[in-house]
């Protein structure tokens, strides 16, 4: 009996409560409503508008703008345009040329700038195997057209290695002043 009476005036305290004006909210409840009405009565609209970004346009005049864009520009916007994902051609197995292994992207990225520099002929490639990311270079058929791709390159890679590796089948050279019939 106590129990139901305790939650009868517990509800009915609640109840009471939450149905009461937030007066404590407010110094003097209606004396700062009536403060509050006339303040915004008082504002002008163009007050709470920016000002005219426009006018500062009437004193401009024509100019010529000259851009000057490096030829190596071009190489960059082909290098990160040129990330191939991966198995987007046939592949087989072949020979790639590992250059550079890091676990910085930024440092196999400033490696592969380094390597389009010298033959930006040859595919590049950036794999991430954990915890590394590995610089590839090429796709060769046989391991002798890597090592001497290798060869070249040591200089600056001297940690390059050939490895067996998925490659994607090789572009065919075509001959010039041969035509394909059909």
């Amino acid at each position: 009996m106590r129990f139901i009476t305790l939650i009868i005036i517990l509800f009915s305290v609640t109840s009471i409560s939450s149905a009461q004006n937030e007066w404590w909210k407010n110094a003097s409840g209606k004396e700062l409503d009536k403060k509050h009405t006339t303040k915004m009565q008082n504002n002008n609209p163009q007050d709470f508008q920016g000002k005219d970004s426009s006018k500062a346009m009437e004193n401009v005049q024509p100019g010529d703008v000259n851009v000057k864009k490096s030829a190596s520009i071009a190489k960059i916007i082909k290098f990160k345009s040129a990330t191939v994902p991966p198995n987007i051609a046939p592949t087989m197995e072949g020979y790639r040329i590992q250059l550079f292994f890091d676990q910085d992207r930024d440092a196999v990225n400033k490696a592969r700038s380094e390597v389009m520099q010298i033959d930006d002929e040859t595919t590049t490639y950036i794999e991430y195997r954990a915890p590394n990311y590995l610089l590839l270079l090429g796709d060769f058929r046989q391991q002798l057209d890597a090592e001497k791709v290798r060869a070249k390159l040591i200089s600056n890679f001297p940690e390059a290695i050939v490895i067996e590796d998925e490659i994607y089948l090789p572009k065919l050279k075509e001959k010039k002043g041969e035509e394909h019939e059909d």
